[in-house]
C-alpha cells in the first residue's frame, strides 16, 4: 500500500525547504530517526552553499548537533545524493538488514567499490526496470559483503 501522503516524521524536511525558499540560511532539525538524518544529507544538496541544516540527533549521552552540509560537503554530491539508496539496501526502518553484516562493514566495501555509487543512483532513478548492470553491480556488492577476498 502506498501512502498519499509522506510521514508526519518527515515532513519537517518539507518545513526545511520552505524555510530555505524564505530566506533562513540556518536550520536545526530535532530527531532520533537515522532514516531522517540520512535524508536531510541527501536533500541538503539542494540548498545554497551558505545554508546550514543542523540535526539534534538522539538523546541522553548520546545525544549530538550533527551537521548534514558538513556531512554532504565531505561525501561529495554524488555520494550524498546515493546515500538513501545505500541506507535503504543495508537496512532501515522498513527493510531489512543483511545477517551478521552492519552499516560500518556496508560502508567500508562502497569505499573501496566506487562503481558503487553510480549503481545506487541509477537505482534510485529506475521507474519499472533496473537495468542489467546495476543488478551485477548489486550482486557484486553483496558478494564482498559476506566474502571480501571473493
Amino acid at each position: 500500500m502506498s501512502e498519499a501522503f509522506p510521514r508526519p516524521r518527515y515532513l519537517c524536511l518539507l518545513h526545511e525547504s520552505h524555510a530555505a525558499q524564505q530566506g533562513h540560511h540556518k536550520i536545526l532539525i530535532r530527531t532520533m530517526d537515522l532514516d531522517l538524518v540520512v535524508l536531510a544529507v541527501s536533500v541538503v544538496q539542494g540548498m545554497h552553499q551558505e545554508d546550514e541544516l543542523w540535526l539534534a540527533f538522539g538523546t541522553g549521552k548520546s545525544f549530538r548537533f550533527l551537521t548534514a552540509h558538513e556531512m554532504a560537503a565531505c561525501l561529495g554530491p554524488k555520494k550524498a545524493q546515493a546515500l538513501p539508496m545505500f541506507h535503504a539496501l543495508t537496512g532501515c526502518d522498513t527493510v531489512s538488514s543483511f545477517s551478521g553484516h552492519g552499516k560500518k562493514t556496508a560502508w567500508a566495501i562502497w569505499a573501496v567499490y566506487p562503481d558503487l555509487t553510480e549503481a545506487l543512483l541509477k537505482l534510485s532513478a529506475a521507474s519499472k526496470v533496473i537495468p542489467e548492470e546495476v543488478l551485477h553491480i548489486i550482486e557484486r556488492f553483496v558478494i564482498l559483503l559476506y566474502d571480501r577476498t571473493s
